[in-house]
Formats: structure tokens, sequence, C-alpha cells
């Protein structure tokens, strides 16, 4: 069984003063001193290298997802056609992500899904979803 929850960003302050952000359950906290939920919080900075290493498999791998695209430019759904002209433009001789454009995030992807097992699947505004495990991010 999937749950579904929405998670939001948090900034953490050490007492050491070491500031930090996370992205943790919208329902965790609801209720002052009250656990909500028993999911962890998600470094962002593992987002964003889940992110980057999703983007890039899926440059690298573009020849595979050509025909998909075409497709999807070809049928009825006018904004799954032009999300999918986008993909073909933006990885149009584009180079291996090496640090986050925030812009560009915005621009491709839709969200990210995380699992209790580490597994974090990017699911980008064409419809294609790239997984990879948080340790490798």
């Amino acid at each position: 069984m999937e749950l579904t929850t929405k998670f939001s960003r948090k900034g953490w302050r050490s007492s050491a003063g070491y500031d930090r952000k996370v992205w943790q359950c919208s329902q965790r906290y609801r209720v002052k001193g009250v656990q909500g939920c028993n999911n962890c919080h998600v470094e962002e900075e593992t987002l964003i290298k889940a992110y980057i290493m999703a983007w890039n498999a899926l440059v690298e791998n573009r020849e595979s997802f050509l025909e998909q695209w075409k497709q999807q430019m070809q049928g009825e759904d006018l904004l799954v056609g032009y999300r999918a002209e986008k993909f073909v433009e933006y990885t149009k001789d584009a180079k291996p992500l090496k640090e986050m454009d925030t812009d560009f995030m915005l621009k491709t992807l839709d969200h990210i899904k995380v699992f209790e097992d580490g597994v974090l699947r990017e699911i980008f505004l064409d419809g294609m979803e790239i997984e990879c495990r948080s340790e490798e991010a």
C-alpha cells in the first residue's frame, strides 16, 4: 500500500549555529508535541543530488527516450506533447549537470517520491520516472 503525503521544507539550526535544510512530512507535527507520522526527514542536499543524477541519466539515455517523446508530440494531449517537445529541446546537446540549477529543475521536474527503503523516484514533467537510492545521491 502506498501512502502519499506531502513534504515541506524546514530550516533546522543546531545549538552550535549550524543551519541545514530538510524536507519533512507535513503531517509529522500538525498538532504541537504530537508526532503525526513516522516518516523521516530527507536532507535537501540528498534531493539535489538525486535530481542531478536522474537528469544526467535522462540525458545520457536520450536516444532511448526520443521515440516516446515523438509519440507524445503526435498525441492528442497538447500539454503532454508540449512537455515532450521541451524535453527534446532541453536534452539536445545537453551536458551533464554538475550543480543544481533551481530554475531548470522547476521546468523539468514534477515531483520526487521518497520511499522508506531509501529509494527516491524522480518524476519528470514528461512522465519519465527515474529511481536512485539515497545512499547513492
